[in-house]
């Protein structure tokens, strides 16, 4: 199985050269398009036993909009993270018909789109370390291999790193990010005696506990915070003044905090709604209050936009209240003022309730549950993914509203005669004008969220343009391999593949002149700043006639980058400039530390073929970029074994897993080696024989091992088969 590998200086020389390469691929898919101009909600269906219930048609439901029924105009049974879901969500878009091409590059395989959102401006020291338990858990043991996971925070301390990926070694990588962000909200009183909590502020504010109000009254009294008078009245009439002062200040503090944290997911959520079909949505905090007065920075109808924002972006969102099990009594801390008359004990269990209810309308409103007062936060996520993995679609023309007045609607929707069942979806939507999208713009957020705000500037030129963007274009369908490799007197070097689909390209008058394919890409390091860029411009010949049917030769372009060890996003963009269609794609990659001397692997190359163009240079190869292989061929890849010690004690095997399940493995066999081989950089080639595989997504893994210094090292990557 193991090949002695003298090919290094070809794969050497390949980095340096544009590869030409034709890989056909044919998809057909059929596609569900939606009027834009309907209005469309998940719906999920539970029986007694919280079970999904299957099999119901358009006729068994019923539709209320404001109390009033409402025809369904569309209606379907989706499957989470289908093919089909993803390019019914593009036509509804009003995006272009995917081309066979396009549906031969997406996946093949079932993919989830998962968001955890940390409201870290929310979340004590304890919750964050809780959540990070629960993020870790989730990466290790229930993501699946094509899961799509983005781990998103209030404060924007995850930065770069807060995208959608199915690389789990990223989504650690930004769960390390996840940090205590002190909570700013303080006294500005500053009384020695009791501390005013938010909800305490709210009532003083409203005036609704009058035994509370007087409570602090007496407190500032007794804390020498009255006027310099011995007069009682006016001692505490002037009291109040500071009461009710200290009162409006702590509110407006925590309403300017909570609208940071509003306007960071109302940034997610736009960021989601770029993406593909449904999605879930968990929104981890320590609560806060829904409102913080009339005087507060937060508008009462803010909820509803972020729900109806929610339900546009195909978004059910499970709240958790990151504090667990709440006992209600106050903590060790001791910060929490002390009452012998017991006015605080009501107040402080209605605080409890109170900094809950944001949490469950995010939750109610959007089609999703929350959980609050328990420590299950594993199985309540794991349960959440379950519930959302099946729904309904459906959709209805709204009525016309005549004018750009704004309204939140009420939607209500049932089984008919089934009142055993339970119905959970989006429970409102806007009509009318569109929200405002811009928070910033309305003096309501500060510091990160302006620094956000900022960033999402676009330049001008459509490729760059294109490439600033956090989702992938697939009017031009490209796919991205990514290679490094440590290469002699180069040090480390990663190759960016770039492989365009050209059937849609514009070929010129009845498509007999070649089209003009211009290619940009960028290397982006964990903080967003490039550290490479490259750009060309490529001559596609037109499609050869055969039989009568048209051939498509696509094309791959390589650019080798030496880097640093690091997290590194390749993007790149691709523009027909004869019809100004654009395409896009992105993929991360983490380059090793190979002077920590730890063995260490190289990215696996697979799909390894010679290239025989006209005027090649002799023994030139070509790795796969799609990694797509045809079910019966036969699999050739390598990989390199870096910082060995002897090499003749080293050893690997090959593993071959569908959906988590090991479908392959080989025992561990001593890699070859001979006198010419590069101790530094010993290979690793083997052969896979795809005759027993059925098509779909499988994960290919090769583990080595050192012997004699007890060390193993892995790597792996995701191929097709078809």
């Amino acid at each position: 199985m193991n090949r002695p590998a003298h090919i290094l200086c070809v794969l050497t020389l390949v980095l340096c050269v544009f590869c030409p390469a034709a890989f056909g691929q044919q998809g057909d898919e059929e596609v569900v398009r939606v009027n834009a101009e309907l209005v469309q909600t998940g719906v999920s269906v539970f029986d007694r036993q919280g079970r999904f219930v299957d099999g119901l048609k358009r006729e068994d439901f019923e539709l209320k909009v404001d109390g009033r029924a409402v025809p369904i105009s569309f209606f379907e049974s989706v499957v989470s993270g289908s093919a089909r879901e993803r390019l019914a969500r593009a036509a509804a878009e009003g995006g272009p018909a995917p081309t066979k091409a396009a549906a031969a590059a997406a996946p093949a395989s079932r993919q989830r789109t998962i968001v955890f959102f940390l409201d870290d401006r929310h979340l004590s020291l304890d919750s964050v370390t809780r959540a990070r338990k629960m993020l870790l858990d989730f990466i290790e043991k229930e993501m699946g291999e094509g899961d799509l996971v983005a781990l998103a925070s209030a404060s924007g301390r995850i930065g770069f790193l807060q995208q959608f990926t199915d690389d789990k070694e990223i989504l650690r990588a930004a769960v390390a990010r996840v940090g205590h962000v002190p909570y700013v909200v303080t006294d500005y009183a500053r009384n020695p005696g009791g501390t005013m909590t938010e909800y305490a502020a709210l009532s003083v504010e409203r005036k609704d506990d009058e035994r509370l109000f007087d409570f602090y009254v007496e407190d500032c009294m007794k804390w020498g915070g009255a006027a310099p008078t011995r007069d009682p009245a006016v001692r505490r009439q002037h009291c109040e003044m500071q009461v009710q002062s200290r009162a409006r200040q702590i509110l407006i503090q925590a309403g300017n905090v909570t609208a940071g944290t509003y306007y960071s997911l109302e940034t997610l959520l736009r960021y989601a709604e770029k993406m593909p079909g449904s999605k879930l949505a968990f929104f981890v905090s320590d609560g806060f209050l829904a409102e913080t007065g009339p005087r507060g920075p937060i508008a009462r109808e803010r909820l509803g936009r972020i729900t109806d924002e929610a339900r546009r972006a195909g978004v059910v969102i499970y709240s958790i209240d990151a504090r667990g099990l709440i006992s209600g009594t106050p903590d060790a801390a001791g910060t929490a003022p002390t009452d012998p008359n017991g006015r605080l004990e009501a107040s402080n269990l209605r605080e409890i309730v109170a900094s809950q209810d944001a949490m469950n309308a995010l939750a109610a409103d959007t089609g999703g549950r929350a959980l609050r007062n328990q420590n299950t936060f594993g199985q309540f996520v794991n349960a959440a993914v379950e519930e959302t993995s099946r729904y309904y679609l459906i959709a209805w023309r709204p009525e016309g509203e005549g004018g750009r007045s704004e309204k939140l609607r009420k939607i209500e929707v049932s089984v008919a005669g089934r009142p055993d069942l339970t119905v959970r979806s989006a429970r409102g939507f806007f009509s009318g004008a569109p929200a405002p999208t811009d928070a910033a713009a309305n003096g309501e957020v500060k510091g990160e969220a302006k620094d956000a705000a900022k960033s999402e500037k676009r330049p001008a030129d459509p490729l760059s343009h294109a490439l600033a963007e956090f989702f992938p274009r697939p009017a031009i369908p490209l796919q991205l391999s990514l290679i490094y490799l440590d290469v002699p007197s180069s040090g480390t070097v990663l190759t960016t593949s770039v492989q365009a689909f050209t059937e849609g390209l514009s070929y010129g008058a009845q498509d007999r002149e070649p089209a003009q394919l211009t290619i940009e890409g960028v290397v982006l390091d964990d903080q967003g700043k490039p550290a490479a860029s490259f750009r060309t411009g490529l001559k596609v010949n037109p499609p050869s006639e055969a039989e009568g049917a048209r051939n498509f030769s696509n094309v791959i372009y390589n650019q080798p980058s030496p880097l640093k060890p690091g997290i590194y996003q390749v993007r790149v963009a691709a523009r027909d400039e004869r019809s100004g269609v654009l395409g896009s794609a992105s993929q991360w990659v983490i380059i090793p530390d190979l002077s920590a001397r730890q063995l260490t692997l190289s990215s696996l190359i697979l799909g390894l073929e010679g290239v025989a163009d006209k005027g090649a240079e002799a023994g030139r190869v070509q790795w796969s970029v799609d990694k797509r292989f045809a079910r019966g061929s036969r699999l050739r890849f390598m990989t390199f074994v870096y910082n060995a010690g002897a090499v003749g004690n080293l050893s690997a095997r090959v593993q071959v897993f569908r959906e988590g399940r090991e479908v392959v493995a080989t025992p561990f066999r001593k890699l070859a080696v001979d006198a010419q081989t590069d101790p530094a950089r010993v290979p690793f080639t083997a052969e896979l024989n795809l005759g027993e595989l059925q098509p779909g997504r499988y994960t290919l893994r090769v583990t080595a091992e050192d012997h004699a210094a007890q060390k193993t090292a892995t790597q792996q990557t995701a191929f097709y088969v078809q």
